[in-house]
């Protein structure tokens, strides 16, 4: 496990996103749960196992123009960890909430458009536990306290342009999980399946 307190990745992670992500800069729903079962988490997203692509990130925007109606992306993270991007969710979508005893970090970036950067969110057992903010110089506001050592050295202020802090969130969910993303986790092939419509209108 990497020291929280001195961990940063050695590629800036927006630069990465803007390099490797082939258009997921321009907004993005990312997800890290708790669990290695991939195939199970697709199941509980009640995604359509038809419609399972085995492709990387270039492979999937080439395939889909466009955000699909709803759809996720899923692939191995770190030990004990599954990372999702989720497409036509939202925060509190019932796919989401209905993922069990894990925990779920939840991060939405919407560009310069609407609420730009949004907090890491933490869901566990369909219900939002809290929100976890960069800090401030003056330390700002923790609503979870015992993730303050996750923060050190990731300070957000008037003087951080919006493409800093989504490389700070980044380090904050890396140190989390215990892996920053790096080129090898972006060129990684994971898999896309589509959520039909009507999956969650029960």
């Amino acid at each position: 496990m990497m020291n929280p307190e001195r961990s940063f990745p050695v590629d800036d992670q927006w630069d990465l996103l803007v390099e490797c992500g082939h258009g997921l800069a321009l907004g993005f729903h990312a997800l890290w749960v708790e669990g290695d079962d991939q195939e199970e988490l697709a199941r509980l997203f009640r995604v359509d196992p038809g419609t399972r692509l085995d492709c990387d990130a270039e492979t999937l925007a080439g395939t889909y123009s466009g955000l699909p109606a709803m759809g996720i992306w899923i692939g191995s993270h770190a030990p004990g960890w599954t990372h999702i991007f989720v497409f036509g969710l939202t925060l509190s979508h019932p796919a989401i909430s209905n993922l069990g005893k894990r925990h779920v970090f939840q991060m939405r970036f919407t560009g310069e458009v609407g609420e730009g950067l949004e907090p890491l969110y933490l869901d566990y057992d369909g219900e939002s536990v809290g929100e976890i903010y960069l800090p401030s110089e003056d330390g700002g506001y923790m609503a979870l306290p015992e993730y303050r050592p996750f923060t050190a050295g990731l300070i957000s202020d008037e003087d951080t342009t919006l493409e800093q802090d989504v490389h700070l969130m980044w380090c904050l969910v890396g140190r989390i999980t215990g892996r920053f993303a790096d080129r090898e986790w972006w060129a990684a092939t994971r898999t896309f399946y589509r959520i039909p419509d009507g999956a969650w209108e029960d």
